[in-house]
């Protein structure tokens, strides 16, 4: 079509643009602050030129253009940094977990402090020098046997706060398991309105938004990235079934959330076994020395370790000489067998149990702060490209304003025209 009606096509075609990609600017502002929206523009082109004229033709040389034509609304992404996101992300879930369970740890061992266990054992074996001046002192055996109360109190309840831990850790993996097949199940709707969105020939960017949100979130949990993960939770989505502990084992190492509780289940029985071995390690050797059960030991027992009933209810049932009174204080210097350790004292196991833990969690809280400032860098560069600019999209809707304002002027004077020439024509 040519001619004015040719021509008011044409600017109504710009009107027509100019006011959609005022709406979808207006969409962008609304969710400017929502999370992991995506900032939208429309793609535009011209329009099929009207007739091929040839150079003999009347019209002259070249195409009479028809206007504008929106050809699609676009999410404005970058989809390495959404891989380097997911990339890392993993990571990060597996290092801040495990950041989370040693801090936790430290708290416990509550080192170095009057309550703890370091104290607790100078505290008993100064005890037996005291009653070594005096082996007949009530009150010194008194003393002894709080002290020896205190420290057994303490271990025990050490160790029954690092199985709590161990517990609370399984019960993350199965939170996180929850959480991992109601994100799967979200996935499987998504996907299903997504295909019948772009069935429709059009692109739905706020569903693949929201799918881009959920990838993120999962992603913390395990390593998406992984071929191996990437096929589970494609057959858990087609098939409708639920993600469990079993799927995740038999992959391997997934890093993540999940495996860093994995890992720390393990790092938490490993101390546990390391505080029975301290356990034992203390009641045996006192025990050898004294010639008596002053000290009881029992792996599984709540307590675990505890001093004798016989000498809690009546401190002066403990019977000893100066020399053997010595022995014990000095036992804190003696090297023994204490778990794996063939030649170690008592004070310097611990020690190196608490100096180990020390160690484990400064690395970990050291990788935490370096992964965490991958995290959001990555995050700060994705948000550069496709996170919404106030300024910007100011900018662009007087654009587009000014661009409708335009095409209705050039209406306008069509209209002119096709006045004069309807109206002349009556005349």
């Amino acid at each position: 079509m040519s001619g004015l009606l040719g021509s008011l096509q044409t600017a109504k075609s710009g009107m027509s643009v100019s006011q959609t990609s005022i709406q979808t600017t207006s969409h962008n502002i609304n969710n400017m602050n929502t999370p992991g929206y995506s900032r939208q523009r429309v793609q535009q082109s011209a329009r099929s030129a009207y007739s091929y004229p040839g150079y003999n033709s009347s019209m002259g040389a070249g195409q009479l253009g028809t206007g504008v034509e929106a050809t699609d609304i676009i999410r404005i992404r970058n989809t390495f940094f959404d891989f380097q996101f997911r990339n890392e992300s993993h990571n990060y879930g597996k290092i801040s977990t495990k950041s989370e369970y040693y801090t936790n740890m430290e708290t416990i061992f509550n080192e170095p402090s009057d309550t703890s266990i370091s104290s607790s054992l100078s505290n008993f074996f100064s005890s037996w020098n005291e009653i070594s001046k005096n082996p007949n002192d009530s009150g010194s055996k008194n003393t002894v046997v709080q002290n020896a109360k205190y420290l057994a109190t303490n271990i025990s309840n050490l160790k029954n706060k690092l199985e709590k831990l161990s517990s609370q850790a399984n019960d993350k993996i199965n939170k996180n398991l929850n959480e991992i097949n109601d994100m799967v199940d979200q996935l499987r709707g998504l996907n299903k309105n997504i295909r019948i969105v772009e069935g429709s020939g059009k692109t739905p960017n706020d569903l693949l938004d929201e799918k881009d949100k959920v990838l993120d979130k999962l992603s913390y949990k395990f390593n998406i990235e992984d071929n191996n993960v990437k096929n589970l939770i494609e057959k858990k989505i087609n098939d409708g079934t639920s993600i469990t502990l079993d799927d995740i084992k038999a992959i391997g190492d997934v890093s993540g959330e999940i495996q860093g509780s994995i890992d720390m289940i393990d790092k938490i029985n490993e101390y546990t076994s390391s505080i029975d071995d301290l356990s034992e390690g203390i009641a045996n050797g006192i025990n050898d020395v004294l010639g008596i059960d002053f000290f009881e030991f029992d792996k599984k027992g709540n307590p675990s370790l505890k001093v004798k009933d016989d000498y809690l209810t009546d401190s002066n049932k403990l019977s000893v000489s100066s020399k053997v009174a010595g022995e014990i204080f000095r036992f804190k210097d003696k090297k023994m067998k204490i778990g794996s350790e063939p030649e170690i004292t008592i004070d310097k196991f611990y020690n190196n149990i608490v100096q180990k833990l020390g160690n484990e969690s400064q690395e970990v809280i050291r990788s935490e702060k370096n992964q965490n400032k991958i995290i959001n860098e990555i995050e700060n560069s994705r948000t550069n490209v496709s996170g919404v600019l106030l300024d910007e999209e100011m900018i662009n809707l007087v654009q587009f304003q000014h661009a409708y304002n335009a095409s209705a002027k050039v209406i306008s004077t069509i209209d002119s025209l096709l006045d004069v020439v309807i109206n002349g024509l009556k005349r």
